[in-house]
């Protein structure tokens, strides 16, 4: 479904999906709290963690390093 990995560049986790995925982010931005918003990329809230969400599918989750806490966010954005 999806991988997750550390970035060292990016100070997060990075989500990639394993296939392409385009995001409505019509429908992420009425479920999820906005943080910021750009026709490229939203900075969501999500259980209480910063997500940068990019219209291609990937993710960066910032200042969590709990690996099933990440997992279940993603979950949560792609569903």
């Amino acid at each position: 479904m999806f991988d997750i990995k550390e970035c060292k560049t990016k100070g997060g986790y990075e989500v990639k999906p394993r296939e392409k995925k385009k995001l409505d982010f019509s429908l992420l931005r009425k479920k999820f709290e906005l943080v910021f918003d750009s026709p490229i990329a939203l900075v969501l809230r999500v259980q209480g963690v910063e997500v940068i969400v990019h219209k291609y599918g990937e993710l960066l989750v910032k200042q969590c390093k709990d690996v099933k806490k990440i997992e279940s966010i993603a979950r949560s954005v792609y569903a």
